[in-house]
Parts: structure tokens; sequence; C-alpha cells
């Protein structure tokens, strides 16, 4: 005797994790080849010459946009602020520059004055309630290269979750996904990045990075119902 197992019910629910550190960068070319860096962090990355940004340039095939030192601002500055306030996309400074001086400031991120840098690189972690810096004590933690980086006028928006000798050197939006790292990318000594450095550009690339909504696709199999979470 044949049993139909239409009619029966079996919802299975499975819960896919995202996984960590894993995104699709788009760098603003620079004089500092961040690629390797974030290559080796595990992110995918695509440079572009950021001058080229225009208009129709479409933000939503990468997670993060990356600008370093020596980038461009974008073309069109307002279909980046867009992009970013439709969650389509992220923004990580890399490094302070006085080329990407009215990007961060469309963004938020600071009201105008400079974004330069400091040094000694040891990061005084004044807020470590952000997914950023909760892996580290309040305190001072070196972060082994020369300079970084420093936001002499943060935006009214921000929170800044760590300062250096001059101010702050870690600073983040409040309601966007845009954020200012330490890593100041000098030609001088970046490579010395120790391990809590390269947890700050990698934990900042991941926070930046928009996550894909959390949706049900229902796959219906000769009666088995599978229901399975998006990333």
């Amino acid at each position: 005797m044949k049993t139909n197992l239409f009619p029966i019910a079996i919802v299975l629910c499975l819960f896919a994790v995202s996984s960590a550190g894993a995104s699709m960068v788009l760098v603003a070319d620079g004089i500092l080849d961040a690629e390797p860096r974030l290559t080796g962090l595990g992110h995918t990355v695509t440079q572009s010459d950021a001058s080229t940004w225009d208009a129709s340039f479409d933000y939503s095939p990468y997670d993060v946009v990356a600008f370093e030192f020596g980038s461009d601002d974008p073309a069109d500055l307002q279909n980046l602020v867009t992009a970013v306030d439709a969650s389509d996309v992220g923004v990580v400074f890399l490094r302070g520059g006085a080329d990407v001086l009215a990007t961060a400031t469309a963004l938020g991120l600071i009201t105008g004055g400079s974004m330069h840098y400091q040094s000694p690189t040891d990061l005084n972690v004044i807020d470590n309630s952000h997914f950023i810096t909760q892996n580290l004590s309040l305190g001072t933690h070196n972060l082994g290269y020369t300079y970084m980086s420093y936001f002499d006028s943060p935006g009214a928006g921000t929170t800044t979750l760590g300062n250096g000798p001059d101010g702050a050197a870690l600073l983040v939006h409040n309601s966007r996904r845009v954020v200012g790292t330490p890593f100041f990318g000098h030609t001088s000594g970046y490579g010395n990045e120790n391990a809590t450095g390269l947890e700050m550009t990698d934990r900042s690339i991941e926070w930046a990075a928009i996550p894909e909504p959390a949706t049900l696709n229902l796959l219906i199999l000769g009666g088995l119902m599978l229901l399975r979470r998006r990333r």
C-alpha cells in the first residue's frame, strides 16, 4: 500500500550563520596598496578609480567601499551617500587624507577639519560596547605600525571608540555603516601592524559590511517544507 506523504507537514528550520570576515570590498585606488592587507584577512578586493564613480555607478555588488591613502573622492558624492543610506554598501576609511575630506564630510564622519595622522600608535579604547572594540578591554593597546589615523573634527552623529595622543583615532557613525579606522596606512611601517591592529582593521570591515536581509525561502519538495534563512 502506498503512503501519500503530501498531507504530512514536515517543517525543518535551518538557520544559516553568515561567514565572518568575508566581504566584497571595493577599494578606491590610491598611493597605498591596501589590497594585500585586505585579501590576507580573507576579503575579496576590487580596485577602481573613484574619479570614475559617477551618478550611474552601481555600489550594490559590494559590501564595503574602502578609501586608502591617495584615494580620490567619487565623481558623484551624492550617489555614494544614497547607496549608504539605502543600505547597499558601507564605507571604511583605512587612512584619513586630504583627497577624501569631502567624502568623509558628506557621510557625516567629520564636520570639516582634517583627517591626518598621530603617533605613537597606542590606541586608548574608551568604548568597548561596540562590535569593533568589544574584544578589547578599556585602556591602551599598541597597534604595532608607525602612525595611526587622527580625526580632529568628528561629526555630531558619531561615536569615538578610541583615542590617540592627539584625539580620535577610531570613529564610527551612529546611524550609517561608516567608520574611520586607526589604520593610517603610512608606507613607513604599516606592515608591522600587530594582531590587535589587524583585528581592528578586520572588524571595521566586517562591521561596515551591509548584512543581507534575513528572508525566508520556502522550498517544497514532495511535501517536505524546508524553511531556509538567508544570511
